[in-house]
């Protein structure tokens, strides 16, 4: 093995984790941007704790959780060097989702395919609850070294911000929402102005209709901001408008339009109008939240709002695999096909 001396410090993050858990990253980001090398020697545990102005015992716990993940090695009288398989250590990456949806699972599958096999990945839900939300990012603090987080329904309150800047900027990607008092990347695809944008090209289709209603659900998520937008979009268009939650059959007219969030509601708006014999895209309009290739095919083809979680997924791995951290916008499209 060579014998090169390295020399190191503790790159100041501005977050409050544990002292031989900013060691663990700091070396683990030298080793991934190649500035420490398989091979080259560490400080040994009095040296370091010398130079970084750390305890004995935080090095010595930092290296024994470098030596358990394979990116450092020990030889007897020697001391420490970068192991030469440090370069196979996986990115470990957390991704916090309210539930896993339909469109969660497109996110996930997307990062996973674009960035690779040398990356693991533990999904955890919070179920849309504040308090479970900062319970697990307060026990995994440390754990990983990225977070990819949807703080869906989340408030950028004081409790949040604190808990959130507890995680190095650079680690941390919110999906969905800005949070402007914390460092982060972001990606977003906002339904206002957006949505209201791309609705306006299809005025031809939508005046077909008296009335737009946009069917909410328990099981996927929505922005608030899709309400107005699509208010305001009728509002200008006079067209009506008015917000369901979930469908049924009583709710289910001649000349309207529903845009419906949840797959099952989806089943259950196309059930309805074969019910009543009722043709897509003339009788009733159907559109749908997200792709997806049965949508391509059932009822002769659903008309969709994409906002590209396949996208989003492709995106946070590259921002995690060229180390660029910035704050993207993804813009929503609308899939035009017969039920419309």
């Amino acid at each position: 093995m060579n014998k090169t001396f390295v020399s190191f410090n503790v790159k100041n993050s501005g977050n409050k984790l544990p002292k031989y858990q900013q060691l663990v990253n700091s070396l683990l980001q030298d080793i991934e941007m190649g500035e420490l090398k398989p091979g080259e020697r560490l400080p040994s545990i009095n040296e370091a704790s010398e130079e970084c102005y750390l305890s004995r015992d935080t090095v010595e716990r930092a290296y024994t959780e470098l030596h358990k993940m394979g990116a450092i090695t020990s030889i007897f009288r020697k001391g420490y060097f970068i192991s030469e398989s440090s370069l196979k250590v996986k990115t470990k990456v957390l991704f916090l989702i309210g539930r896993m949806t339909e469109t969660n699972q497109t996110l996930y599958n997307a990062f996973l395919d674009h960035f690779g096999k040398n990356v693991m990945v533990d999904i955890y839900t919070y179920q849309y609850k504040p308090r479970e939300f900062k319970e697990i990012i307060g026990q995994q603090l440390g754990n990983y070294h990225y977070y990819l987080i949807q703080p869906h329904l989340i408030d950028e309150d004081e409790e949040t911000v604190k808990i959130l800047q507890k995680i190095a900027g650079d680690r941390l990607i919110l999906l969905d929402q800005n949070f402007g008092t914390i460092r982060h990347s972001s990606l977003i695809c906002p339904p206002n102005p957006s949505l209201k944008k791309i609705f306006n090209t299809q005025l031809n289709l939508f005046n077909k209709y008296r009335s737009l209603n946009l069917v909410l659900s328990e099981d996927e998520y929505f922005d608030p901001e899709l309400i107005n937008a699509c208010s305001e979009f009728c509002e200008s268009n006079s067209l009506k408008f008015q917000v369901l939650d979930g469908l049924e059959e009583d709710d289910f007219q001649q000349k309207e339009i529903y845009f419906t969030l949840s797959d099952t509601d989806l089943f259950q708006a196309i059930k309805y109008a074969e019910k009543k014999n009722w043709t897509l895209g003339q009788d009733i309009g159907i559109i749908s939240l997200n792709d997806h290739p049965f949508k391509e095919i059932i009822a002769g083809g659903i008309t969709v709002v994409s906002t590209h979680p396949e996208k989003l997924g492709q995106k946070a791995a590259e921002m995690i695999l060229s180390n660029q951290k910035t704050a993207e916008v993804i813009e929503p499209s609308l899939i035009i096909r017969l039920s419309l």
